[in-house]
Parts: C-alpha cells; structure tokens; sequence
C-alpha cells in the first residue's frame, strides 16, 4: 500500500524538521498498518530502507543528548568552583570546601 510508504516518507521529514509530534502520530498510523499486514510486498524494501534512515536519525539524536548532558554535568562541575553573585552583588551558591575566605 503506497499509504503505509507515504507515511514513513512524512515520518522521516518530520524528524528531520523536529516535528516530533506529528512524527510520532505518524509512525503510530505506520505501525498499525505493519500490525494489519497492509504493506505490500513491493513497498516493504522501501519502507525499510526509510525505516533505516529514520534508525540514523534516531541514533545520532541520542548520540547528541548524550554529548549535551556530558557537556552540562562538566559546566556543572566547573561552575563550582566560581563565585556567583545576584544582582545586588551578593555572593550566593555554593562555596566549595564550606571553608570561609580569609585576608591577612
């Protein structure tokens, strides 16, 4: 059924233009058309061969997330040793060791 391979074409544009929403209400169309058996057999390679692109995508989707939130523990890390200030200049957050500054 061209249906079922118009749908997985949508699916992979939409991922691709991070319209997640409607790309997860499509592929929930797709895969209720997979469960029926009513893809054709003529349709079934290149169904899977979007279905291969959309598995690309989603890995390097992952493959970001995971270098984001490596990146935001690392800022996390670092940003502990800084002094943070409000806006009226006050010293606020976290002070390291929870030893006080000293001047001699």
């Amino acid at each position: 059924m061209m249906m079922a391979l118009h749908l997985i074409e949508q699916v992979r544009r939409d991922l691709l233009a991070l319209n997640l929403k409607p790309a997860l209400e499509k592929i929930q169309e797709f895969e209720k058309l997979v469960i029926s058996g009513s893809i054709r057999r003529e349709h079934a390679e290149k169904c899977a061969d979007v279905l291969g692109d959309i598995r690309v995508l989603a890995g390097a989707a992952c493959d970001g997330l995971a270098a984001a939130q490596r990146q935001l523990a690392e800022i996390a890390t670092l940003s502990r040793h800084l002094d943070t200030y409000d806006r009226q200049g006050r010293r606020i957050g976290n002070r390291g060791n929870g030893r006080q500054d000293r001047i001699f």
